[in-house]
Parts: structure tokens; C-alpha cells; sequence
């Protein structure tokens, strides 16, 4: 009789596996692979994705489960123990019948547990944790008819845990929410994943930090990344070509909205590029006009997603575009440098690092924005440190701007005491290159 028994209790141990398995890999497997598999029509996709989604109803079948078959090989194998081995023991060691119970059952329950734990938990929990979509795919339509079977008694276990969870989040939620992300449960798996993939050098940091950016960059608008209007370098289309070539030449950029009232972003009728400019001047020399060249120029609202931004302007092969609020006033200037810029990290070119020649001409001097003021007056006799601005400043094209006090542009001219400062070239905001006109009363002496 006892032969029976235990082929009970290792059905009981292998069924307690399956659904130990089976629990680990669902919660392991994430909602939209399974949503990939249900699409490519994979078999047993379709009930994977319907315990996934009914995660609270699938454990408690789980648990369920597992409880029942505890409960069968514990049954079985206590009642085996009291029947074959207590009366074996009480008559070989001449003890009681109660402690020959206690020890016959502790001979069967240390066994059962320690194999429980090994082939009913631990090796299918490993084994599904390895292969979580094989095993979804595999067991899911078999627990999905037994929580069929059980109904009554899922709904009852699902109905008590959200009731219990509920009058507990009143207390605990707050203090979760300070603590948890507020990202989607998607894009945290795709995060961790990369991550992941760095680690097991898969992928290397830039990668990593592009798919981080690219994530980021679906949950921004426009207007978070755009240049502000008051930043935009226009040119005038009533000027002339040749002025405009040279207030180009100063901006150090490569594409430039037209405007028909100076400085008036309000005004902007569309951009042209450098390039159009001196190709104008070749072929049409006596056309001293940008209206010819001027193309039209992309609009988005300040509240458009910026991955969509990024899509449309890629797609229509543009490179800036003008953002405008809900009364189609321009607010900003967002480009196509500025969206990479958010994937990839700051993008520099020749013209982004600030250059440090100091170079003498006949009136002064032409210098570099990204030289040092102690470097300047250390090459040139130039002392700028003691009219430093309220802000402080290491460089020169720092030294302009804090005393400015807002976004430089081409042309400006700063005069400080016995100093002179015309600002050649600007890009980005900063100053590429200076002119300094100085007398003898405001340099070092030798």
C-alpha cells in the first residue's frame, strides 16, 4: 500500500513544479513579448497573453494550485507514515504511540519537504526563469481550463487581495509613490534591459544612452528643447545680399530664418541657406535681394511630441522648423542637430569649441572666445580681471556675455573703461571670435 502512496506523493511534488514554474515565468515574461508572440500567431500565445493580462486571477489559480497539491502529498504521506511506519517503530523501540506517530511522520515530512523544495520549486523555477516563453507558451491553455475549473474560488481569492490591497494603500501609497518611477512598467523593462546589455557587453555606453535618450525623447514636447525666440538668428529679406552674407558669415550657422522686419521672429517668411547665398551671388549678381532664395519653413505647436517633431522633419528632409503656441505666435526654433542632440548627447563641430588665438592686428587685437582671461593677459598685455562681471568669468566669450547680459550676436560692440570689444563670429550664443581695441591705460605693465 505504501508503493501507492508514493507514487502519489511524486505526482503531488511533480504537479507542485509545474505550477511553480509556470508562476515564475509568467511573472517574469513581459506583456508585450507576449503581445509580439500573440501577433505572429504563435500557438498558446493566445492564452499566455490573457493570464498575463489578468496577472491577480492567474497567481491566485497559481497559489490555489500549489495549496491543493501541498495539502494531497502532505495528506498522503502523513497518513502513510502513520499507518506503515509507527507501529514499526513503536514495537522495535518500545516507545508510545504518540511519540511513534511524531517520529515516523518526521521520517517521511523532512524527506518531502527537502525534495520538495529541490524538484517542486527550486529546479522548475531555474528551469521556467530560462526559458519563460516556452514555458507560457507551453502550460498556459492547461492552467488557464483549471482556473476555469475553479472559478468560484479564483474570484473569491482575487476579490479578497484587491479589497485587502486597497484599504492598505490608504496608509503605504504616498510613501510608495515618493519612492517609485513614474515610468510606464514598458519602458522601465526596456532600461533594465539595455542596462542589461551593457553589462553583459552587448551594447556599449553610447548605445545604452541613446536607447535611454530615445525614450525620453517620445516623452518631451517641442518646447522643452527648442531655442527661444528671442535666440533666433534672423536675416532681414529686405537687406542686401551682400550684408546678408556677412551677418551669416558672423552667425557661424548654416541655415537662417528670413524675416521681413529686423529682428521680429513674428515676421519670419522662411529660411535660406549659407550655401544658396553664395551660390545667389555667383549666378545672380545683380539680384541683390534673399526673396528669390527663400524657402519655406516647417511649423509645429509648442505641444507636439518631440519624437513626432523629429519624425516629420526627417521624413520632409528639413533641418529646422519654428515652434508656435496655441495662437500661431513663433516662440522658438527647434533644428534637426538640437532633436540628435537629445538621442545622442551634445554634438560638437570646428565651430563649437571655442577657439584661444590671440592674434595681433594693426588697432588691437583679434581673439579666440575660449581663451582664458589670465592666458589673455599673459599673451597680449590685456587685463580684463578687474572688471570681471557680477557672475564671474574665466573665459572671454564668458566675460561678453556676463556683461551683456543676454544672448550675444554678430556685430555687438562692448566698450568698458579704456576697452573696446567688437564681437566678429558667433555661434550658439557664443562668441567665436573678438575684436580688442585697448589703451595703453588698461594693459599690464611689463
Amino acid at each position: 500500500m505504501w508503493g501507492v502512496e508514493l507514487i502519489i506523493v511524486l505526482c503531488m511534488i511533480a504537479v507542485n513544479g509545474i505550477f511553480a514554474g509556470y508562476e515564475i515565468a509568467l511573472a517574469s515574461v513581459s506583456l508585450s513579448r507576449l503581445q509580439v508572440l500573440l501577433q505572429d500567431k504563435r500557438a498558446g500565445a493566445k492564452a499566455a497573453f490573457y493570464m498575463k493580462e489578468n496577472m491577480e486571477s492567474s497567481l491566485a489559480t497559481v497559489q490555489l494550485g500549489i495549496t491543493l497539491v501541498g495539502a494531497i502529498a502532505a495528506a498522503t504521506g502523513g497518513a502513510g507514515a502513520a499507518e506503515t511506519f509507527a507501529p514499526q517503530l513503536r514495537e522495535t523501540f518500545q516507545i508510545s504511540v504518540g511519540a511513534a506517530e511524531f517520529l515516523a511522520i518526521t521520517a517521511v515530512v523532512v524527506p518531502l519537504t527537502v525534495a520538495t523544495i529541490i524538484f517542486g520549486e527550486l529546479i522548475p523555477k531555474v528551469f521556467a526563469i530560462r526559458n519563460k516563453e516556452w514555458v507560457c507558451l507551453r502550460m498556459s491553455n492547461a492552467i488557464k481550463w483549471f482556473s476555469w475549473s475553479v472559478w468560484p474560488v479564483v474570484r473569491f481569492l482575487e476579490m479578497a487581495v484587491n479589497w485587502l490591497m486597497k484599504l492598505g494603500q490608504r496608509h503605504w501609497q504616498s510613501k510608495i509613490d515618493d519612492q517609485v518611477s513614474t515610468e510606464s512598467p514598458e519602458l522601465q523593462e526596456l532600461h533594465a534591459s539595455a542596462t542589461l546589455a551593457r553589462w553583459s557587453r552587448q551594447i556599449g555606453a553610447q548605445e545604452e544612452k541613446i536607447i535611454h535618450g530615445a525614450t525620453a525623447l517620445s516623452q518631451r514636447l517641442v518646447r522643452d528643447i527648442m531655442l527661444p525666440a528671442g535666440s533666433i538668428s534672423m536675416l532681414d529679406v529686405n537687406a542686401s545680399i551682400s550684408d546678408c552674407l556677412v551677418a551669416a558669415h558672423l552667425d557661424m550657422h548654416t541655415r537662417f530664418p528670413v524675416t521681413e522686419r529686423t529682428d521680429d521672429p513674428q515676421a519670419i517668411i522662411g529660411y535660406v541657406n549659407f550655401k544658396d547665398i553664395v551660390a545667389h551671388m555667383r549666378l545672380s549678381p545683380n539680384d541683390r535681394s534673399l526673396r528669390a532664395i527663400v524657402r519655406t519653413i516647417t511649423s509645429f505647436e509648442e505641444t507636439t511630441p518631440a519624437s513626432s517633431c523629429l519624425e516629420t522633419i526627417i521624413k520632409d528632409h528639413r533641418h529646422i522648423a519654428l515652434v508656435r503656441d496655441e495662437a500661431m505666435h513663433v516662440v522658438g526654433m527647434v533644428t534637426l542637430e538640437d532633436m540628435i542632440e537629445e538621442l545622442v548627447g551634445e554634438i560638437e563641430d570646428e565651430y563649437d569649441r571655442l577657439p584661444a588665438h590671440v592674434v595681433p592686428t594693426g588697432s588691437g587685437w583679434v581673439v579666440g572666445g575660449g581663451i582664458t582671461l589670465n592666458h589673455l593677459a599673459e599673451l597680449s598685455n590685456i587685463d580684463l580681471t578687474n572688471d570681471l562681471p557680477q557672475q564671474g568669468a574665466r573665459s572671454l566669450n564668458e566675460w561678453i556675455i556676463g556683461h551683456l547680459g543676454r544672448a550675444v550676436q554678430g556685430g555687438e560692440t562692448l566698450e568698458r573703461e579704456q576697452v573696446r570689444v567688437v564681437v566678429r563670429k558667433v555661434r550658439r550664443q557664443k562668441v567665436l571670435e573678438a575684436q580688442i581695441e585697448v589703451s595703453t591705460a588698461n594693459k599690464v605693465e611689463a
